[in-house]
């Protein structure tokens, strides 16, 4: 066990409050509730209680024990709540580092006389604290990541509805760029609204996309290919003037897909396919 180890054990309420004191200070000088903010007596308590275990555990060469990864399960959590509650990474970095300006008044106390002594146990204290520091980073950007990515996938969820007009017709209208990770999404949203449908007919309305290009268009017929193996038909609405010139001059060849000027026509057409009579 390491002195700082020691000190942490034995002097751990003076520690604690010391520790709260300079959060409180830091969040005044932000002039907002920022590193103390959401961190209760308890998990304070906790993420002490697991700094003096790795400290405990400190090895001669200056290494921690890898057996502690149970015990950084609280900065994981405390890490990814507070990502959660969109505080910043900075923030949280800064809720464990402060941590050395509240141990170090103890180690000065105990080896003041002791200069030597004293720097081992300082360069010790930075090392566990930083590597402490860099792991709640790490944990808070990961959460972050997980948040933004379950965010963008809500939003392209909400950006590509697919709505049943009737019994065995599909509408799903697009809206706004169509990319490669779009595209895979629109055809494994339809394949399986198709699927668990049962319907006959889609229709796909591209009357908010901005530009079809190439790209677009051979997103477009691998949906289109892809609903037909399931045995429904497709029908594209919406293309402008100015898109189809577009397309002609690509020479985009969409000859083998069911197209119609507006979604009023795409809605009669896919009535027509099922067997109903639009007035």
């Amino acid at each position: 066990m390491t002195v700082v180890g020691r000190i942490m054990a034995s002097r751990r309420e003076e520690i604690l409050d010391g520790w709260m004191e300079r959060l409180r200070v830091l969040s005044a000088a932000f002039s907002q509730d920022a590193p103390a903010q959401g961190l209760s007596s308890r998990e304070a308590d906790e993420l002490l209680r697991v700094v003096t275990q790795v400290f405990s555990s400190w090895r001669e060469d200056g290494a921690l024990v890898e057996s502690l990864s149970t015990s950084l399960e609280a900065f994981s959590r405390i890490s990814m709540d507070r990502a959660r509650r969109k505080l910043s990474p900075a923030d949280t970095a800064l809720l464990v580092f402060s941590l050395k300006e509240a141990v170090l008044p103890f180690l000065e106390e105990e080896l003041g006389d002791r200069p030597q002594e004293l720097k081992a146990e300082i360069i010790n204290l930075n090392r566990g604290v930083d590597r402490l520091g860099i792991f709640t980073f790490e944990c808070y950007m990961k959460a972050r990541e997980g948040i933004i990515a379950q965010q963008s996938r809500t939003i392209m969820e909400l950006s590509t509805p697919i709505i049943k007009l009737w019994d065995g017709i599909l509408l799903l209208p697009l809206v706004g760029v169509v990319d490669t990770v779009r595209a895979a999404q629109v055809i494994e949203g339809l394949l399986q609204a198709v699927f668990e449908t049962e319907s006959s007919v889609a229709i796909l309305d591209v009357t908010g996309v901005p530009i079809i290009d190439t790209r677009v268009a051979q997103h477009l017929i691998k949906t289109i290919t892809a609903a037909k193996m399931l045995g429904a038909s497709v029908i594209v609405t919406g293309i402008s003037p100015d898109t189809a010139q577009t397309m002609v001059k690509l020479a985009i060849d969409l000859g083998s897909v069911k197209t119609s000027g507006t979604l009023r026509a795409g809605v009669a057409e896919a009535f027509r396919l099922i067997g109903r009579k639009v007035i």
